[in-house]
C-alpha cells in the first residue's frame, strides 16, 4: 500500500497534547494523538483541517480509482452523537478506493468499518477498504470486488453488516474481531501486531454464507412457532378469508382475496419467460380499490413492500429500496410512467416482464462538468399492483391482470354496513400468526414450484381461446397456481428436483376466485360489459326510439354514472355498442352493435384430470403447443 511509517518520532510531525486538544470541534492533530498516527500519514491521505462556524473539523476526502473526489466527510469529533457529517449533496461512497490498483495486486482485501480503520490497515501494508458505517453498505459496491479474497472484520454485535455484504458477496469471508479488541485500530492502539494477527485471522475465517444461513436458520424456526396456527391449519386459505372478512371489508372478500394471492407470487422462484401476478384494480373513485389492496397489505409484513403514494414516475427507479420478492404498490396509477416510449415506462416494464429493472441516464460530473452515462440496475423479481379509474397504456396493460371493481349499490350498502359495525364493534387486530405467515414465505424465497398438470391446463386453455395475450395470461395463472401450493405447502410434496409439486385443488380454488377475472382479461368481457349491453337491448326492445344515454343507463342498472361510462367505453371500443351521436358535447344515442363474443371460462378440474390422463397414455398430440405455451 505504500503507507508504513514509524512510530517513534523518527519520521512525521510530532503532535503535542497542546495542539490535539481544541476547545470543540477536531483537528488533524488530535485525531492523529487519538488514533496513534503520525500527521503526514493522515495528510497522505488527502486529511485535512478546516473551520466551520468558528469550530475546527476534520476533512476526509474520499476519492475514487483514479483519483476523483467522490465525496467529503467531515470528522466533529472523537465522541458523542454527532461525529461525523457529509458535504451537502454528497453519497455515501466505499473508502480507499483511490488504491484499488494496489488492492488487485495483492488479490485479497479486507472490509473495515470507518476511516480509521482503513488508515490502520495502509500502516501495516494490509489492503484494506471502509465502509462508512454499519447500515450503508450499498449492493453496487460488490463491483469493485470481483476478483478478490474478501474479508470482512466483523465488530462485536455487528452481524447485521455480515447479512448485508454477504447478499452482493457471496464468497465473503468473516474475520471477528478478537475477545477485548473492538477494530483493527484498537489494536494498534494496544500494541499488537497487527500483521501477524491479520494472519491468524484470516486463518481462521468463517464463510459468511455460513453465518448467514445459520442465522436465517434461527429466524424461521421462530418465524415457524409464531405462524404455526396457519401452518397447521387444514386449509390457510379459509382462515385469510375470515382474517379479511374480520377487517370489516364489505361484501364479497374475492377482490383483496385475489390481491392477496397476486402479492403471494412476489416469493416464487422466477424463470425466464415466466410472469408473476402484476395487478391493476380498475374502478370509478372511492369504490373501495386501495381499500382491497390495503386490505391485503396489512396481511404482510412491512419488508414485503414498497408503497409509492404519489410522486414523480421515476420514484421507483431512483428510490434506494430493495425490490427482490417485493411488492410494489403504487397508489395512484398517475405516478406510473405514463408515455408508452418513455424509457421509465420501459424500464418499469423490464422489471415486470424480466424480472430486473435497467435504466440508463445521463449525468453532470461536478467535479470535470463533462456527461456521463449512469446506469441504474435493480434486480426483481417484483410484484406491481395499482389502482385507476381507467386503463392505462396498451403495452402496461398487457402486462397486468386487470381486476374490475364495480362500486355498485349492493357493494356500496355492504361497505356502508361494514363501516358501522367497525364503529360500533371496532376493527380486530391483525393476527400476528398471519403476518409470521407471509414473513415465513419470504424468508424461504425463492419457491421452485412446479405445476405437473400444466400441458393439460395449456391444452384445455388454448382449445378454448387463440388470442395472442392469452400466453401472458396463462403464465399469470400458473403463478397464481403456484402462490395457493405455496400458501398450503405443508399438505403437498416435492418432486426429486426439490420442486413443490402444485395440485389440482390449488388449481380449483384459482379457478373459483378469477375465473370471471380471467375471461376479462382474455376478451374484455366481463360480467359489468355484460350487463351494460344487455340493458341497452332490453330498453331498446322494449322502446326502440327511447336514447339511451349514459346517466339513462346508470339510473336503469342502479349504478354510477362513471362505471356505466367506463363499462359502455369497453363495449364501444370492441363495436357492442354503438353511439349514433357523434357531435361534441351532447349525451350518447346507444344501441346494440355485434353479438358479444362467447365467454372464455376456465376448464373445469374434472376436463382438467381427464387430460392428463389422455396425454399420459398418448392419445393427444401436444408436440405442436409446446413451443408455444
Amino acid at each position: 500500500m505504500g503507507r508504513v511509517l514509524t512510530l517513534n518520532g523518527q519520521r512525521g510531525d510530532r503532535v503535542t497534547k497542546s495542539q490535539a486538544l481544541p476547545a470543540q470541534g477536531l483537528t488533524v492533530a488530535a485525531l492523529a494523538m487519538a488514533k496513534r498516527f503520525e500527521i503526514c500519514h493522515l495528510k497522505a491521505w488527502g486529511v485535512s483541517d478546516r473551520r466551520q462556524n468558528g469550530a475546527p473539523r476534520v476533512v476526509v476526502p474520499y476519492l475514487g480509482p483514479e483519483g476523483e473526489t467522490l465525496s467529503v466527510r467531515y470528522r466533529l469529533s472523537l465522541t458523542g452523537p454527532q461525529r461525523f457529517a457529509w458535504r451537502r449533496g454528497d453519497h455515501v461512497a466505499l473508502y480507499g478506493l483511490n488504491e484499488l490498483e494496489a488492492i488487485r495486486k495483492a488479490g485479497w482485501v479486507l472490509m473495515v468499518e470507518g476511516e480509521t480503520d482503513t488508515w490502520t490497515g495502509g500502516l501495516y501494508n494490509i489492503p484494506t477498504l471502509g465502509i462508512p458505517g454499519k447500515a450503508t453498505w450499498q449492493p453496487q459496491w460488490a463491483a469493485y470486488l470481483d476478483g478478490l479474497e474478501v474479508f470482512l472484520w466483523c465488530e462485536p454485535e455487528a452481524d447485521d453488516m455480515v447479512l448485508r455484504v454477504a447478499k452482493d458477496v457471496p464468497a465473503l469471508k468473516v474475520v471477528y474481531a478478537p475477545k477485548g479488541t473492538k477494530d483493527i485500530n484498537e489494536a494498534h492502539l494496544q500494541g499488537v501486531d497487527v500483521q501477524a494477527m491479520m494472519k491468524c485471522l484470516k486463518e481462521a475465517a468463517v464463510p459468511a454464507q455460513q453465518i448467514v444461513r445459520e442465522v436465517q436458520d434461527m429466524e424461521i424456526a421462530g418465524l415457524r412457532d409464531r405462524a404455526d396456527k396457519l401452518l397447521t391449519h387444514n386449509d390457510p386459505l379459509e382462515l385469510l378469508k375470515q382474517a379479511i372478512v374480520g377487517s370489516c371489508y364489505g361484501g364479497d372478500p374475492t377482490n383483496p382475496m385475489i390481491t392477496y394471492l397476486a402479492m403471494t407470487s412476489r416469493v416464487l422462484d422466477f424463470r425466464r419467460g415466466g410472469m408473476l401476478v402484476h395487478l391493476i384494480l380498475l374502478g370509478p373513485a372511492s369504490a373501495g380499490k386501495s381499500y382491497a389492496v390495503n386490505t391485503s397489505l396489512r396481511l404482510l409484513p412491512e419488508s414485503a413492500y414498497v408503497v409509492i403514494d404519489a410522486g414523480s414516475p421515476r420514484a421507483l427507479i431512483y428510490s434506494d429500496d430493495d425490490l427482490r420478492h417485493k411488492v410494489v404498490f403504487f397508489g395512484e396509477a398517475d405516478s406510473l410512467p405514463s408515455s408508452e416510449d418513455n424509457p421509465a415506462a420501459s424500464a418499469v416494464r423490464n422489471l415486470l416482464q424480466d424480472g430486473h429493472l435497467h435504466y440508463d441516464v445521463t449525468v453532470r460530473d461536478k467535479e470535470t462538468g463533462e456527461y456521463a452515462v449512469r446506469k441504474i440496475r435493480k434486480d426483481g423479481p417484483t410484484v406491481l399492483c395499482t389502482t385507476a379509474v381507467r386503463p392505462l397504456g396498451a403495452q402496461l396493460m398487457s402486462r397486468l391482470f386487470t381486476l374490475d371493481v364495480a362500486g355498485d349499490r349492493e357493494q356500496i350498502r355492504a361497505a356502508l354496513k361494514a363501516q358501522a359495525l367497525a364503529e360500533v364493534d371496532g376493527i380486530e387486530d391483525v393476527d400476528d400468526a398471519l403476518v409470521a405467515f407471509q414473513t415465513y414465505l419470504q424468508a424461504l424465497a425463492p419457491w421452485n414450484v412446479v405445476v405437473p398438470f400444466a400441458e393439460a391446463l395449456a391444452e384445455a386453455v388454448g382449445q378454448s381461446n387463440d388470442a395472442p395475450r392469452v400466453l401472458r395470461d396463462f403464465q399469470r395463472l400458473l403463478s397464481l397456481i403456484k402462490s395457493v401450493a405455496v400458501i398450503r405447502h405443508r399438505y403437498r410434496t416435492s418432486d426429486r428436483q426439490g420442486r413443490l409439486v402444485a395440485d389440482i385443488a390449488d388449481y380449483e380454488a384459482v379457478r373459483e376466485l378469477v375465473g370471471n377475472m380471467y375471461q376479462s382479461s382474455v376478451t374484455g368481457v366481463t360480467d359489468g360489459v355484460t350487463g351494460v349491453v344487455s340493458k341497452v337491448a332490453e330498453i331498446k326492445a322494449v322502446s326502440p326510439n327511447t336514447t339511451v344515454t349514459y346517466s339513462y343507463l346508470a339510473r336503469e342498472m342502479s349504478i354510477h354514472r362513471d362505471l356505466a361510462r367506463r363499462r359502455v367505453r369497453t363495449a364501444l371500443h370492441n363495436g357492442w355498442l354503438t353511439n349514433s351521436e357523434y357531435r361534441r358535447n351532447h349525451q350518447a344515442d346507444l344501441a346494440v352493435g355485434d353479438p358479444l363474443p362467447d365467454r372464455v371460462g376456465l376448464p373445469a378440474p374434472e376436463a382438467i384430470c381427464h387430460l392428463v390422463t389422455l396425454i399420459t397414455d398418448g392419445n393427444v398430440d401436444t408436440s405442436s403447443d409446446r413451443g408455444a405455451v
